[in-house]
């Protein structure tokens, strides 16, 4: 009977969740409550499971890495084509800053690497994959994640996203084609989170997708 309640009352707050979500689609703030409502879930374990049993991720952990402190002025100084000059003027376009994408919260576990790591990297991600921020966009990124990762968070933010169109009247052609592409990309590519990204920003975007087998994008 307990089990059932907690599996109930974890319903619930994915439900809460989703329905902030639906009501401020644009608002990170509403993606981060969807975050966390299935922290702690079966399907949160899920992923950490798989994600810990990746050996890039093993080693960063092991070893105790971290990312050096962002730049946006200093990686906006490398050569144009590169990932560090591509990730700070996308940043810059959007008028994001670092310090809104990096989690201050302490790692005093695992899970914890996990967390920051996945937050971190998600506008890195957007930058090789080519998937833009746009709506489309992030669910395309979103079924990429799904596809690597496990993300429970993925799952209910494409269903938020299929449910927001149709809500709205709106075609779901695109949505569609962007899903798809993204579950395609993220079942072929490597895992793109459990390389230390953040030390060769200065390479060029090309070099990056092809070892992480990643398509190369047409204009």
């Amino acid at each position: 009977m307990l089990f059932n309640l907690k599996e109930r009352l974890q319903a619930l707050r994915m439900l809460k969740g989703l329905g902030t979500f639906l009501q401020h689609p644009d608002d990170l703030q509403s993606v981060y409550a969807v975050a966390a409502s299935i922290q702690g879930s079966p399907m949160a374990a899920q992923m950490m499971r798989h994600l810990l049993s990746q050996p890039g991720l093993a080693a960063m952990i092991s070893d105790h890495w971290r990312p050096a402190p962002i730049d946006l002025d200093a990686l906006e100084q490398l050569p144009e084509g590169s990932l560090g000059h591509c990730y700070a003027s996308q940043l810059k376009a959007q008028g994001i800053t670092p310090q809104t994408l990096i989690d201050p919260a302490p790692i005093s576990g695992d899970q914890d690497f996990i967390v920051h790591r996945l937050k971190e990297t998600h506008d890195i991600v957007h930058v090789l994959t080519g998937f833009g921020v746009d709506g489309v966009g992030e669910i395309g990124l979103q079924a990429f994640n799904l596809a690597q990762n496990r993300s429970p968070l993925a799952v209910l933010l494409i269903f938020g996203g299929m449910l927001k169109n149709l809500q709205d009247d709106q075609p779901l052609e695109a949505l569609l084609h962007a899903i798809s592409r993204g579950f395609e990309m993220g079942l072929q590519a490597k895992c793109v989170v459990s390389y230390r990204l953040e030390d060769a920003w200065e390479r060029s975007l090309l070099d990056w997708r092809r070892e992480l087998n990643l398509p190369e994008l047409t204009a």
